[in-house]
């Protein structure tokens, strides 16, 4: 190999490195540039709730069904750049679908929580989701990048 050649390889590495690491740090972050976290915990809890919760009418992979939206590339493009205290408190209000509003607070961060890393959230840290109103409001959910969107489409 020639030196221009591996210049040209080693440049082209740096730049494809800087751009998926921006890619990653964006997808953490919300429209107003804070960053989401949550915690493995909340995730790992909110997957127990929504097996047992979400799975029946939304699917064991989120993918939905007759009447009922995904909580994948719908359900992201739907919520995306909402500010998280939204998505939060329609969960809060409105479902399960069978049992509305019976989610406690930390039940309904940790289902948050569970759908966005479903949907490829990198949290900015292992700090949870809060629960309170006031500080969800000053999150948003991210908005799919163009290329996690590509990566869905079937």
């Amino acid at each position: 190999m020639t030196r221009s050649f591996t210049l040209r390889i080693a440049l082209l590495a740096s730049v494809l490195s800087v751009f998926l690491l921006h890619t990653a740090h964006a997808a953490s972050q919300s429209g107003n540039g804070h960053a989401v976290s949550f915690s493995a915990e909340q995730v790992a809890h909110g997957a127990q709730i929504y097996a047992g919760a979400c799975a029946m009418c939304h699917g064991a992979d989120l993918e939905g069904g007759h009447d009922v939206p995904d909580l994948s590339t719908y359900f992201t493009a739907r919520w995306a750049n909402t500010p998280i205290d939204q998505l939060a408190g329609y969960i809060s209000r409105a479902m399960p679908l069978m049992a509305p509003g019976t989610l406690p607070p930390q039940d309904t961060a940790a289902l948050v929580a569970f759908l966005l890393h479903q949907n490829g959230v990198v949290s900015a840290t292992d700090a949870p989701l809060p629960m309170e109103e006031a500080r969800l409001a000053k999150l948003r959910f991210p908005a799919p990048s163009a290329s996690s969107a590509a990566a869905t489409k079937p």
